[in-house]
């Protein structure tokens, strides 16, 4: 059997994944979303589902921030675990760490000032450069916009100030996809480049990195199902 569940990053919701998950479900994937619960009061936590298949495949999809937001429970039963644009730590320890500390700072009191669904646009918009901002999650990102959670947008955004010590409940012998966007505008490189370099130094397997050009933060116009099964076939 093969499995997916995602989780999104912040600002998002599940369909983020709505352009990804078509190839999959047409080749046989099963797949569920978690769902935050950004834009509504329901949130979502799935769970994978009981197989006796001796080739079973459970794979996460992780994008950003949804590294934190997944159960580590899912975490910890995954064979495999795909990290976009993910971090453990969003604020760099260099002298770049103030500017983007000033960032958030912005967009903490945007939210307070009820400033909130333009600043989303604005995120969702740099998130998504250099390209345009995927047509299946732009379609029901406006209409979401009318039923925002304010208050969870602003405590999860509080989040990222906080300095986590790196996460000791991967299994070591899990298979990590690392994909980097080298045209990213949210994640600092150093961030980033911090987290897979912890990776690289304490599972037996190290990540598979995947760098993508002309991709931002937020993945577009790019069969993401033929570079997972590319990488599966190596």
């Amino acid at each position: 059997m093969k499995q997916i569940i995602t989780q999104h990053g912040w600002g998002l919701n599940k369909h983020f994944w709505d352009d990804y998950k078509v190839d999959f479900l047409n080749n046989n994937w099963h797949w569920q979303d978690n769902e935050r619960g950004y834009f509504s009061k329901n949130n979502y936590q799935a769970k994978w589902i009981k197989s006796n298949s001796k080739k079973e495949i459970r794979m996460t999809l992780c994008h950003s921030y949804g590294f934190h937001l997944i159960q580590k429970k899912i975490l910890e039963e995954a064979t495999h675990i795909v990290l976009i644009n993910s971090f453990n730590n969003f604020l760099p320890i260099s002298n770049k760490r103030n500017f983007i500390l000033r960032s958030l700072k912005r967009m903490e009191t945007k939210i307070i000032n009820d400033e909130a669904k333009d600043m989303l646009k604005e995120f969702i918009y740099k998130s998504f450069m250099p390209n345009d901002i995927n047509d299946y999650f732009n379609n029901n990102f406006y209409k979401s916009l009318e039923s925002l959670n304010k208050n969870l947008l602003l405590s999860d955004l509080k989040e990222l100030y906080i300095y986590r010590d790196f996460p000791d409940f991967l299994k070591k012998d899990c298979k990590i996809i690392f994909i980097k966007s080298e045209n990213d505008l949210i994640l600092d490189n150093e961030s980033n480049h911090n987290f897979l370099d912890f990776l690289n130094k304490k599972l037996d397997k190290k990540p598979i990195l995947i760098k993508l050009a002309q991709q931002g933060h937020c993945l577009n116009n790019l069969n993401f199902y033929e570079i997972l099964l590319n990488t599966f076939n190596d």
